[in-house]
């Protein structure tokens, strides 16, 4: 069948616009090109605004390790930090014939803190202690740091000398600090510098401070000091840098302190036992007036869940005996000196049942925080402690009950054997029980009568 023709399809066609139209056109164009323009700048105002608002807006942060308030830029910070330690103490027998030793619950801690950092290479911290129905100031100091190599500390901390001294409260194995802490100064006043050497391996504190006495902190001491001690610490960690290493974890150090003291410093504290019950003191009217130096040899080694720390002190010390004159002690023709030597030793290991890494200074951090409904327990710690002190025995030599202590009333020697459990529910909140068993042996056998000690310790933490 023959296709019908098609004629070719076009176009329309429309009459030309008047050019009066296309000029209308191109200004409407113009003009909603311009506003587009208006629109993107505007926008990008508004985000340079955003940009730049973020810029000067600080960072407000909580988390297990506090709440911190941080400049955008960082150099400025402002962190809040608290730690709450409710204790109970329970004795089995008295330590000591006629002395009862009371069963208590003691609020042991209650320390906020506030620590951060000034244009960036500055900083300062402050600590107090709210405990006992007291305000005191433990920490208040500002730093320097120019380099990993030389950082300064000028104020009130702890003094660097004693290894278990310098871990935080927060994170003790021991409810209590062992024996070489009470031979060893605690916080003292004055300027320190410190540093690292060979990325890490090598660090160094010297300080130059007022002078404490063993065991005690400056203010807790009457009267004055003219003396000063000077402070000298170094810890190497050998192997820190060689991962495949197993003594990866091993550090060893020393410390050395020199100083004078002088009668007005006061009297001496007493040594306790590690469940905090005095087992040996001075007499009242006997006063430092001489030389007092102390060292420290120090190890560790952590190695994933396990870890051991032993340290040693030695305190020797100038004493004199003197006479309360007019109210003040005075040393007169009849005062008797000696220079007397102090040791204490603990040695401490410990094991994460729950598989977690240890540390030094840190506290093992639970793979799953304790939630009962989903059958997660957090990290569970076991640990033993075994530790001495002893005091010169010359301290008890001369007429009548001693010349320095009193040999019928206080212990020459305390041997401590300790057993823990830690319970970190998370990284917050820790629960600590403790068993302490310790033996004397008297200055003189034949009139001192000294019980063996036994007590347990319990110990609910807070901190963040």
């Amino acid at each position: 069948m023959p296709v019908p023709f098609a004629l070719p399809l076009r176009p329309p066609r429309f009459p030309p616009l008047p050019s009066h139209r296309i000029a209308a056109l191109r200004e409407q164009i113009h003009q909603l090109d311009q506003k587009l323009r208006v629109l993107e700048r505007n926008s990008e105002l508004k985000d340079e605004a955003t940009t730049a608002a973020a810029a000067k807006t600080p960072v407000v942060n909580a988390d297990a390790k506090g709440f911190s308030l941080t400049s955008a830029d960082k150099k400025y910070s402002l962190r809040i930090r608290a730690n709450i330690q409710a204790d109970g103490r329970y004795y089995f027998e008295d330590r000591e014939a006629g002395i009862d030793t009371p069963d208590a619950f003691v609020l042991r801690r209650i320390r906020p803190s506030f620590e951060g950092t000034v244009a960036e290479k500055y900083g300062y911290r402050l600590m107090f202690d709210l405990a006992n129905n007291q305000v005191q100031l433990l920490d208040a100091y500002a730093t320097y740091k120019y380099s990993d190599a030389f950082s300064a500390l000028f104020g009130k901390t702890k003094s660097p000398f004693d290894l278990e001294r310098l871990v935080s409260q927060t994170n003790l194995l021991f409810i209590e600090r062992s024996f070489p802490t009470l031979l060893g100064p605690n916080r003292d006043t004055g300027v320190q510098v410190y540093g690292d050497f060979l990325t890490g391996r090598l660090s160094y504190q010297a300080a130059y401070l007022d002078g404490a006495s063993d065991g005690s902190s400056l203010e807790t001491e009457s009267g004055g000091n003219d003396g000063k001690d000077a402070v000298v610490r170094l810890f190497t960690h050998p192997f820190k840098n060689d991962q495949d290493s197993f003594l990866k974890g091993l550090g060893l150090g020393f410390a050395y302190s020199t100083g004078t003291r002088e009668v007005g410093t006061g009297a001496f504290r007493a040594y306790t036992s590690n469940a905090l019950v005095p087992f040996f003191q001075y007499g009242s009217t006997v006063r430092p007036d001489g030389s007092h130096d102390r060292v420290s040899p120090q190890i560790y080694f952590y190695k994933g869940p396990f870890g051991v720390m032993a340290s040693y002190t030695e305190s020797i010390q100038e004493l004199v005996t003197t006479t309360v004159v007019g109210g003040v002690n005075t040393i007169t023709p009849a005062s008797k000196r000696a220079d007397l030597t102090n040791r204490a030793w603990a040695v401490n290991v410990n094991y994460v049942l729950t598989g977690e890494d240890t540390g030094y200074s840190t506290n093992p951090k639970p793979a799953q925080d304790f939630n009962f409904e989903a059958g997660t327990w957090g990290a569970w710690e076991v640990a033993a402690r075994l530790s001495q002190l002893s005091v010169d025995e010359a301290t008890f030599a001369g007429a009548g009950t001693g010349t320095f202590a009193n040999r019928n009333t206080q212990a020459q020697r305390i041997d401590s054997y300790s057993l823990g459990v830690n319970w970190y529910l998370n990284r917050n909140v820790k629960a600590s029980l403790n068993f302490e068993h310790s033996e004397f042996q008297e200055a003189d056998a034949s009139t001192a009568d000294f019980e063996n000690e036994n007590a347990i310790l319990s110990r609910v933490q807070l901190s963040f």
